[in-house]
């Protein structure tokens, strides 16, 4: 069985010279990268031009990590909210030769620094999670992989910077609805995302894939090509590329505890010629050079003995991998345009149009309040030369049912080719990292080796509430007064809530009582910070009181600690 597949069709990008064929050229574009990284594929001819884009990870894509609000060095966690990443793909983002608005925060501009206070201007998040103090990041990426308390953060979308400064990196294109919250900018930001046709989900790691390219004839028209693969690891530090927390990040001062070092070796760029119409394999072992650490500029440093090339670190992060007697990092299979003879290497055949019809018998099932366990069929082709490549999963939340064209701000979940059932039998995905409580729309595809994609299928699901959830949004004064909602004075007020106030009618009536009048108050603590010290005199005593007062109650009552 083959290795799993993320199958995209390059478009042309640039107007045709003399065309060298009459018909698309499939490539495949085969590798094996390490876990959690970022990548981005794409074409330049011989003269160093950009030619297509073939494949770039979500995150980057999709999601906006390399232009978002905050600072570039801001610390980061699981799914950090906050803090541009451009030093993640430079290389590529430099080449392609586009830019877009850069991306600040919305909020007060005395805020620009700070990875909290920015409640008044930060509406509900579909993907990213509050900052996490480090003990919490290693127990949510080594385990739970969920984010704590989903429903009580919110995030601030960001707005274009008024200078007029320009990003080489694309806004998030995930954002289907503006919230009166966000700032008008965000309702441009999926307009501005030019990736939609070649993001695909963050390969899983666990094997080698390959990514399936159909040239157009504009492209092959550009003659022999240089194929591009970048990849970009966070915190991949040696002894060369040492960073530090607190010296080489930015540490916020108001939220100090909260946040990680991400900083490590640059990304690391190979490149392999070739011609697209002359059948073939061409690999390589050898890096090509890596970007700026920081992602100032676009430049391809050289290779040196910097970056390391074990243990998936620095160039390692592509792994040695062996096919059909051939040995590289980075390797590219053209099938030619049809005149070469098939030598029978193994390679397959050359490819036919076929309509794929969807999926069929699509269910799904909450199997725990952040997992849902999708099954369906691929329908047997009635083809003998059809193969199945991948399947690819898109979630969305909310209510409107997904549809195609709303694909490009859906979140992929990567789906390993060897745990789908052959066509005609029933296959099973679960997808992981959901958030307790929260209906979800799913969709579902199948492609074939020549890279064509089936029609979509799609379902809604609601999954179960997490145990112990809180899901109320602001808690309007204590987050106006500390800055976040996630700090533990604001914890400890939100669990004396529940397991005091709750439980009697004179406590609901204090909790309406709060909720219907001090939003107007928590506005203006949050923009006077005189005012908010004024509140947290009042509040610390309080807070370090009820912190102690539910902290017994639980232990008494085996219901846990005020921070749940």
């Amino acid at each position: 069985m083959r290795a799993p597949v993320r199958a995209l069709v390059a478009a042309a990008v640039l107007a045709a010279g003399d065309a060298r064929a009459a018909a698309p050229v499939r490539v495949e574009f085969h590798f094996h990268p390490v876990p959690d990284a970022q990548m981005a594929i794409w074409l330049e001819d011989q003269a160093g031009r950009h030619v297509a884009d073939v494949l770039v990870t979500q995150a980057t894509g999709k999601l906006g990590i390399a232009n978002r609000p905050g600072r570039w060095n801001f610390l980061s966690s699981w799914r950090a909210p906050y803090g541009p990443r451009v030093s993640v793909l430079p290389v590529w983002a430099h080449r392609r030769g586009k830019t877009y608005p850069k991306v600040v925060f919305f909020d007060d501009p005395g805020d620009q620094d700070s990875l909290g206070w920015h409640e008044n201007t930060s509406s509900p998040e579909n993907y990213f999670c509050r900052p996490l103090e480090e003990w919490e990041q290693e127990m949510v990426a080594v385990d739970t992989k969920t984010c704590p308390s989903p429903k009580s953060f919110k995030t601030d979308k960001g707005a274009f910077a008024a200078t007029g400064t320009t990003s080489v990196y694309p806004p998030r294109n995930d954002l289907l609805h503006r919230d009166d919250l966000d700032s008008q900018d965000a309702a441009v930001y999926a307009a501005l995302n030019d990736l939609d046709a070649v993001t695909a989900a963050t390969p899983s790691g666990a094997g080698p894939e390959f990514v399936v390219a159909v040239l157009s004839p504009e492209v092959l028209a550009r003659g022999r090509l240089a194929a591009w693969v970048e990849i970009s690891r966070e915190h991949d530090e040696n002894s060369h590329w040492d960073f530090d927390r607190e010296t080489d990040h930015f540490v916020d001062p108001r939220l100090a505890r909260y946040g990680i070092e991400y900083l490590g070796q640059p990304s690391v760029v190979y490149r392999v010629d070739f011609d697209p119409l002359r059948r073939g394999f061409h690999g390589t072992t050898e890096y090509a050079g890596y970007g700026d650490w920081d992602g100032a500029t676009g430049t391809l440093h050289p290779p040196d003995g910097t970056i390391s090339a074990t243990g998936g670190s620095g160039a390692d992060r592509l792994r040695v991998m062996t096919l059909h007697g051939d040995t590289f990092r980075w390797g590219v299979f053209s099938y030619g345009d049809g005149r070469d003879p098939d030598p029978g290497d193994g390679w397959g055949h050359h490819c036919t149009q076929h309509v794929l019809p969807p999926v069929t018998d699509l269910a799904a099932r909450s199997v725990a309040f952040d997992e849902v366990e999708l099954s369906f069929e691929v329908p047997g082709q009635g083809d003998p030369t059809f193969e199945l490549a991948d399947a690819r999963v898109y979630q969305i939340t909310g209510d409107e049912p997904l549809t195609a064209d709303m694909l490009g701000s859906a979140q992929e979940i990567p789906v390993a080719l060897d745990s789908l059932a052959p066509p005609g039998q029933r296959s099973t995905v679960t997808v992981r990292e959901l958030w307790g409580d929260y209906t979800y729309q799913f969709g579902v595809v199948y492609t074939d080796g020549c890279g064509q994609r089936s029609a979509l299928a799609t379902l809604g699901v609601t999954t179960r509430p997490q145990k112990f959830q809180t899901v109320e949004g602001f808690c309007f004064l204590a987050t106006a007064a500390y800055g976040a909602p996630w700090t533990t004075q604001v914890a400890a007020l939100r669990a004396f809530r529940d397991v005091f106030l709750e439980g009697s009618a004179t406590g609901v009536a204090l909790i309406r009582f709060y909720y219907a009048h001090s939003p107007p108050l928590a506005a203006a603590v949050a923009r006077e910070p005189v005012l908010g010290g004024l509140v947290r005199v009042v509040l610390q005593p309080f807070a370090d009181a009820v912190a102690v007062a539910t902290w017994a109650k639980g232990r008494a009552g085996g219901a846990g600690s005020p921070g749940r």
